[in-house]
């Protein structure tokens, strides 16, 4: 997005305001959804904590050694320093955010890893599907792990250019229904729906 994390952080923020607003007529919770204040996210710990177990990976024989390539000079993509801050642990309908941060693998139907010379950490969920971040580019993908486990058609893609875009699209947006099937969607105590009646789609 070229980003100007600042200033789409601090539209993002009027919007949680007012997601927060909302939510809180709804205090049975049946909504599913939650946006705890956000924190300073520490990029040594996390990016320590990414090392280990890269070097674990390598150690066991799971990723070769050329997958250490640009290791040392990852950073924590801007835009998630700044979603961290907005809020901690989010949660909307189905997607979880930054319950972990462990190392995302991009696996085939035979659960066999590929593109390991590639940084990705994942950073929420989506039943049983993942959300990874890159940590080069900063994109986000969907990670479907049916067809990891069972083949049949993969329907993991990049679906945002980084992880504000992803929140406010994604996770609170119209894109939301991209995630879930028609009969979730049909469902008027559903997410999509709030999103809906409350014009933030």
């Amino acid at each position: 997005m070229g980003i100007d994390s600042g200033s789409r952080a601090e539209a993002l923020a009027v919007k949680v305001d007012r997601l927060r607003a909302v939510l809180a007529e709804d205090p049975d919770g049946d909504l599913l959804a939650s946006f705890p204040p956000g924190a300073e996210l520490d990029p040594s710990r996390e990016l320590d904590t990414y090392h280990r177990q890269m070097e674990a990976c390598i150690a066991s024989g799971r990723l070769p050694a050329t997958a250490t390539v640009g290791l040392v000079s990852l950073t924590l993509p801007a835009a998630m320093i700044e979603l961290y801050r907005l809020t901690d642990r989010a949660q909307a309908g189905d997607i979880e955010l930054f319950g972990t941060f462990d190392k995302g693998a991009i696996m085939d139907a035979e659960g066999e890893v590929h593109r390991d010379d590639e940084h990705w950490l994942r950073i929420g969920l989506i039943g049983n599907d993942n959300f990874l971040v890159n940590l080069t580019t900063g994109e986000v993908m969907f990670a479907d792990q049916y067809f990891w486990r069972y083949g049949g058609h993969d329907t993991s893609r990049l679906v945002a250019p980084d992880l504000l875009t992803f929140f406010d699209e994604c996770m609170t947006g119209a894109r939301y229904h991209e995630f879930v099937n028609d009969e979730e969607l049909e469902d008027e105590d559903r997410w999509y729906r709030f999103l809906q009646d409350n014009d933030f789609v």
